[in-house]
């Protein structure tokens, strides 16, 4: 872009995200030498080097002197990240009721989960909304104008006539391709939150305990500065149990704590308690309380968790309110809403809720936590700074560890960071190529000691010693999957036993002709096998099954089984990537029973709250593949 003009939209490249004088920045580039840099909202502040757009689109607000512009995101694609889905009930939250300078009618300023602000004008049959209120509306699509405005088209979801307060749960409504309605804990919700593990971070395949454990303390605040609730550890996004086991092997590698914790529930409940501690301080810690219970075999902690007659700050400066099924960070008058709120309660109530004895806990080592945190405060998201073309582009990494001013995330680079692949994961390389399977466009198939390599060959790849009586998938675009076993094809039982086909010989009936092959892989039984899939209305969804739940099959020309249905859903698969069973408690959430193969096409992309699941399904993908190329 040669010339920037005021009042105009253009897109920028995304370089980084980082924090300088204690504000962060996404910085950004217009293609050529120059940088720019744009103020981020509440949702961004998390962003890191994987989670980054590759381009945002900013609007020209003005230019000063030096003819440097001043921008600011576009409202309308901030909106559109935020809000996917239309007819959908979302929370939000009262910040302000004030009066409509042109027109005199009063309207609510309310705040949602991400942290932006929105007007909203109550009907007068309405429920009426106090500050600090929480309240579902419908989402029924974004309105845009001129100047960079854009608005939410919000509706009431009381029934009209209403003229009674009213409860609204942020749990969806149940739809048929919905693999969550079998959960047997309901939803995320305004009392409810799941967590996978206390040790890896959302959106990251590596540990990284440290940093969870203030996600853990963040949420726990949440719940105490509101009416309290339940934190479930253990659970995926889904509901699912996938139990606490991956989490007690990792209790001591924290970088800050020294103090030693047994494998167990005890060193579990020890661990998190001296994390609460700290962050949160003694009166959080008496105020929840810890349950252990299974289900499948597979073990799972529950947190209950009270509500608190005081502010309870994370690390005495950051004030955390649960709203709807998110977490969210109060600034400026909200603050002094909340206290104010929580004084007046506290001075009604005769015994104070957050005056409980605290247990003692012999393991609890306070004196061995060396934690080491700057407390700054975050500024408010309003400040539009002009953008610094020639601006050094280094990053500069913090030290290991937990920063408060980033609230534990790691500042990243501007690239996307090398996928760190743990070595238990990586291929043996001591296994040797049994033989390689050739599939030729013909419909025919052969086995040799050498690759092919022909203009005639559809797909080839070599069949590992390991997985020779493993599981061979040969991926048709219409959705099927077809499975065998590649020793049962190579050498099949015949009526005086076993004996090898005749090798490089081309054999007829090799693949079926009537779909397009997509792909052949050659996986362990119980090996992840993901599909990505679009729709006829362009929306694409994910899912992931054992390999074991695809019934095995004797030949392979057979049209094999129905993984994603395209008849009775309008979708077609696209692609599908392998996943090493180690992986399962990563993406668990989008790992669906064996029973829903064909019934479920799985998680929208645009789901919001399997967002960090996708990233880190994204990096995992990426890793394994080039690991296994190599």
């Amino acid at each position: 872009m040669d010339t920037i003009r005021v009042g105009q939209i253009y897109p920028f490249e995304v370089v980084t995200i980082r924090e300088e004088n204690e504000r962060k920045y996404i910085y950004l580039s217009n293609g050529a030498k120059d940088t720019f840099r744009v103020t981020p909202y509440d949702y961004q502040l998390e962003w890191e080097g994987a989670n980054l757009p590759d381009k945002l689109e900013c609007y020209v607000k003005s230019i000063n002197i030096w003819g440097l512009p001043q921008l600011i995101q576009s409202r309308k694609n901030v909106l559109a990240d935020c809000y996917t889905e239309e007819n959908t009930e979302y929370a939000f939250k009262v910040v302000g009721v004030k009066e409509d300078a042109n027109n005199g009618a009063t309207y609510y300023d309310i705040k949602d989960a991400f942290g932006l602000h929105h007007r909203y004008y109550p009907q007068e049959d309405e429920p009426i909304q106090g500050i600090g209120d929480i309240f579902s509306l419908l989402f029924e699509g974004i309105e845009v104008k001129e100047r960079n405005n854009a608005y939410l088209k919000l509706k009431s979801v009381v029934p009209k006539k209403a003229s009674t307060s009213y409860t609204i749960t942020s749990e969806p409504s149940t739809t048929e391709n919905d693999p969550r309605t079998e959960s047997a804990f309901g939803y995320e919700n305004e009392y409810r939150e799941f967590k996978s593990s206390i040790v890896f971070p959302a959106g990251n395949i590596t540990d990284d305990i440290d940093k969870q454990l203030l996600i853990i303390a963040k949420t726990i605040a949440g719940f105490q500065n509101n009416e309290g609730g339940e934190l479930y550890i253990g659970i995926n996004d889904s509901g699912e149990v996938i139990g606490i086991q991956y989490d007690f092997k990792y209790l001591n590698k924290s970088e800050n704590d020294s103090f030693i914790y047994q494998s167990n529930k005890d060193g579990y409940e020890n661990k998190i308690r001296t994390a609460v501690k700290y962050f949160l301080g003694n009166t959080a810690n008496s105020n929840i309380s810890f349950s252990f219970d299974s289900l499948n075999e597979l073990e799972y902690c529950l947190i209950k968790i009270k509500k608190v007659q005081k502010p309870i700050f994370l690390h005495n400066t950051k004030l955390y309110q649960r709203a709807g099924n998110m977490t969210q960070l109060l600034k400026g008058d909200e603050i002094t809403y909340f206290i104010e709120e929580r004084f007046i309660s506290r001075n009604k109530s005769m015994v104070p809720q957050y005056q409980v004895e605290e247990p003692e806990l012999e393991e609890v080592n306070e004196e061995a936590v060396e934690y080491s945190h700057d407390n700054g405060e975050d500024q408010e998201n309003t400040s539009n700074t002009p953008s610094v073309p020639g601006e050094e582009k280094k990053i500069a990494y913090p030290e290991k560890g937990l920063d408060e001013k980033d609230e534990g995330e790691m500042v990243s680079q501007a690239t996307h960071p090398e996928v760190q692949i743990p070595e238990i994961n990586k291929p043996d390389n001591q296994d040797k190529i049994w033989f390689y399977l050739t599939f030729y466009k013909n419909g025919g198939w052969s086995y040799s000691k050498r690759p092919v390599n022909t203009i005639e060959v559809e797909f080839e790849l070599p069949i590992m010693d390991s997985l020779k009586m493993e599981r061979l998938l040969m991926v048709y675009d219409n959705g099927c999957v077809n499975v065998v076993t590649p020793y049962d094809i190579i050498k099949p039982r015949g009526v005086k036993g076993r004996k090898f086909r005749i090798k490089d010989k081309v054999y007829l009936n090799g693949w079926n002709t009537k779909a397009k092959l997509l792909d052949v892989i050659c996986a362990k039984r119980n090996d992840l096998i993901v599909f990505d899939s679009i729709d006829t209305n362009g929306t694409r969804w994910i899912k992931a099954h054992n390999v074991s739940a695809i019934s095995v099959h004797s030949s392979l020309q057979l049209e094999g089984n129905v993984l994603v249905n395209n008849k009775k859903f309008q979708a077609k698969l696209e692609k599908v990537s392998l996943l090493p069973l180690e992986t399962y408690h990563l993406i668990s959430s989008l790992v669906l029973k064996d029973s829903q193969t064909s019934g479920y096409l799985g998680v929208k992309t645009t789901d919001k709250s399997y967002q960090k699941t996708f990233k880190t399904l994204q990096k995992l993908v990426e890793g394994y593949k080039k690991v296994w190329e190599n």
